[in-house]
């Protein structure tokens, strides 16, 4: 592991003191969420993105470990977080078949088993070794659903017996009207215990259009029973309970940084056209549950306009890795405790986020920094404390 420090020996507090009041205890207790002097470079194995697509960390008794799917070898590789180390590959390939080609997303659920999702859509289970365990396919759903997958922005959840996942796309944006948003259903669920998958009735809010046609996407995280979906293109989070498979409520969370979803009525005129609309409207993104803190990180992408003109090639590069991100920390109530903005090109705004026992790691490998490095994942951790 390498370590970048800064000239100075303390922690420096990035914006952060507010005052929250704690009903229970009738006291008020002062938060901050700070970043240390550290930044951690983290070698990468067989040629993987330095910015993986598909990246989660899990707590064992060795210690932390990432998991990653490296497309170059198509394999999941396990490895020591934050060493780097590699621990394990895994092959995804099964009796001769080739199926890492309709693999679409892997999670890691419990110690020796990693749930995996394909095209044609179905849900299964494999072990360390590769090999497949199990497999359900997906029944029909309301609307036509041609693809499911999973990973860091969407990750399969085990709750009460089944294998829970996510479709948020909406399948035939140009073609769909205001009343299909309330037929496609995002949310699917396969059985651990007996040959039973279903769709459940989750969908976009029946609102989602009034403006226009916003893009679609969410992200979701869990806590205990109930999953949060957090949409990309809509200030309301919906909370899924997963004993009784259905919505049991609904909050507008809104950052006062996100204001111009990117609406799409039309097909746009050409690659440049939809790249900027993309970069001048604003969203939200990852969406984590800290478990060791109970709190949420809900990441935000403002709008960037700018006046200067770019090539296709440098606006490709800013619609992957965005100039400007923010993060908003809730409590478990949805609540929202801040928001910040972290500085131009400072971290990659897409899936590299890890909640760990130390905080919350951030990506500093922009892609369009100076530094940016093919060779090595690199970090910044971020950590929220309390007093009283």
């Amino acid at each position: 592991m390498k370590f970048t420090k800064s000239m100075k020996k303390t922690s420096i507090h990035i914006f952060i003191v507010w005052a929250f009041f704690s009903c229970g205890q009738g006291q008020n207790k002062e938060f901050v969420l700070e970043t240390g002097n550290l930044e951690f470079s983290i070698p990468i194995n067989d040629l993987a993105s330095s910015n993986p697509g598909m990246i989660s960390i899990y707590d064992s008794d060795s210690g932390e470990h990432v998991m990653i799917y490296n497309h170059v070898i198509k394999k999941l590789q396990i490895s020591e977080f934050p060493s780097g180390k590699l621990k394990l590959n895994i092959p995804l390939e099964f009796e001769n078949e080739k199926r890492n080609k309709r693999f679409t997303g892997g999670t890691l659920i419990a110690r020796d088993s990693i749930f995996v999702t394909f095209f044609p859509p179905s849900i299964g289970m494999i072990n360390f070794e590769g090999a497949l365990m199990y497999e359900e396919k997906l029944p029909d759903a309301n609307y036509s659903v041609s693809h499911i997958g999973n990973g860091s922005m969407i990750p399969l959840f085990k709750s009460h017996g089944r294998i829970y996942g996510a479709q948020p796309f909406l399948m035939d944006h140009h073609r769909m009207t205001q009343e299909d948003i309330q037929k496609q259903q995002l949310v699917y669920s396969v059985s651990l215990e007996g040959d039973s998958s279903a769709w459940h009735d989750v969908f976009y809010d029946a609102a989602y259009w009034d403006q226009g046609k916003k893009l679609s996407y969410f992200s979701w995280a869990k806590r205990g029973s109930l999953i949060y979906i957090s949409p990309f293109y809509d200030h309301q989070i919906q909370v899924f309970d997963t004993k009784t498979n259905k919505i049991v409520e609904v909050k507008e969370v809104k950052s006062k940084h996100v204001e111009k979803f990117n609406i799409v009525n039309e097909l746009p005129g050409n690659e440049d056209e939809s790249v900027m609309a993309t970069l001048e409207s604003s969203q939200y993104e990852t969406f984590l549950y800290d478990k060791y803190r109970d709190i949420f990180y809900r990441m935000i992408l403002p709008a960037f306009p700018s006046d200067q003109k770019y090539d296709i090639e440098k606006l490709r590069l800013m619609e992957r890795s965005r100039p400007v991100t923010g993060i908003m920390v809730l409590d478990h109530e949805l609540n929202v405790l801040t928001e910040h903005i972290f500085g131009p090109y400072e971290i990659h705004s897409s899936d590299n986020f890890l909640v760990g026992k130390d905080g919350l790691y951030v990506s500093t490998n922009n892609m369009n920094r100076p530094d940016f490095s093919d060779d090595q994942m690199r970090y910044k951790l971020l950590k929220f404390t309390a007093s009283d």
